[in-house]
């Protein structure tokens, strides 16, 4: 380690670079290099994925034993995706060859290429995190409700929009957030900047549905249900019940991307961070995308010490909570969260307020 911090709070939050320099000069050197260990780990995963796969499709077991094989699976698929989301993040191996194998066995279970996830994820979301238009994944504003299909259609599956859709969406939505990228997004006039062979990727995704629809026909119905479908439920639910808090409760901008305002960590069960690889860690990810998550909570601890303010960590059940409780529409400065018709409306610095205090949210 270099040096001690800065004094407490002695840099602004909005001094996104400053506090960088000073958060990259006390964390040690080896948090910034590869660690290959989390991907060996992560490839040796895999043969118990098909393992798990072939005891599901294939042997007579009791309904209770396949469901809970398909659980433990949907957290396989879980910790392997999560490994592949640091490998392309180049905080695993340091060739693009292992990169690529990892991001392949890790996000082609919801129908994401490596190639896909580089441009949604790493280019388009951390370049532009929770800025209006430009952040793929970030929740649309009340006009852009009034006036835009695919708006209207993402308000109602995410939660807090009321619908009913919003209380199941979580099953699916990570997968259809990669679709959407894929043939919707990725073909807007502020998203052409992206790196990314679309007539490639669209094929290489058409292939891997065709793959994965062939392999559950030859399971039989009873095979696809236990070894496909619903691990895939499962891994969906457990990414989003990050993914959602990350951004979701948070200011948006319409030009600035500063992790230190926009982005939520959640403190969650220390179980699930070993099995989710730190994934809670999410605000840390995001002020150092390329840095392991295995040392976060050491970042954690140098940024509460420099800056209190800049770290943003809310309890996991309570952030959840708060999600389907505040509406799901942005209104035009990104302050706050309303709904279609402009009423109720909540602003984001109440919000935060209410997941820091000790006592829980309202009903």
């Amino acid at each position: 380690m270099n040096s001690s911090p800065l004094p407490a709070a002695s840099i602004p939050v909005d001094d996104v670079r400053q506090l960088r320099t000073e958060l990259r000069r006390v964390m040690p050197p080896e948090a910034f290099q590869p660690q290959p260990l989390r991907g060996v780990i992560a490839l040796a995963l895999v043969p118990v994925e098909i393992a798990l796969i072939w005891v599901v499709a294939s042997q007579p077991l009791p309904w209770w034993a396949c469901l809970l094989f398909s659980f433990v699976l949907g957290q396989l698929l879980t910790t392997v995706g999560l490994a592949a989301h640091e490998a392309l993040h180049h905080s695993v191996f340091r060739g693009k060859v292992l990169e690529d194998v990892l991001g392949w066995v890790g996000f082609s279970p919801w129908l994401v290429t490596p190639g896909t996830w580089r441009a949604w994820h790493v280019q388009a979301h951390h370049s532009a995190a929770n800025i209006h238009a430009r952040d793929p994944d970030v929740l649309p504003r009340q006009e852009e409700w009034r006036t835009q299909g695919f708006a209207q259609l993402f308000h109602a599956i995410s939660p807090g929009s009321g619908s009913w859709l919003s209380y199941i969406s979580f099953s699916f939505f990570f997968t259809a957030q990669g679709q959407a990228f894929l043939w919707h997004h990725s073909n807007q006039p502020q998203l052409q900047q992206v790196r990314m062979n679309r007539a490639r990727e669209r094929l290489l995704t058409v292939l891997l549905a065709l793959g994965w629809g062939a392999l559950g026909w030859a399971m039989g119905p009873r095979g696809a249900l236990y070894a496909i479908l619903l691990p895939h439920l499962f891994s969906n639910i457990s990414l989003m019940i990050y993914i959602a808090t990350n951004h979701w409760l948070l200011p948006a901008s319409q030009d600035t991307d500063n992790p230190f305002v926009n982005t939520a960590s959640v403190e969650t069960h220390p179980v699930m961070d070993l099995l989710h690889l730190n994934f809670s860690y999410h605000q840390e990810h995001h002020i150092f995308p390329a840095m392991s998550p295995k040392f976060a909570p050491l970042l954690r601890k140098h940024l509460r010490a420099l800056n209190p303010e800049a770290s943003i960590v809310a309890p996991h059940l309570r952030a959840l909570r708060t999600l389907f409780w505040r509406p799901a529409l942005y209104s035009a400065d990104g302050r706050s969260f309303t709904t279609p018709g402009g009423t109720p409306s909540v602003t984001t610095a109440d919000l935060r307020r209410r997941l820091e205090d000790a006592s829980p949210p309202a009903p």
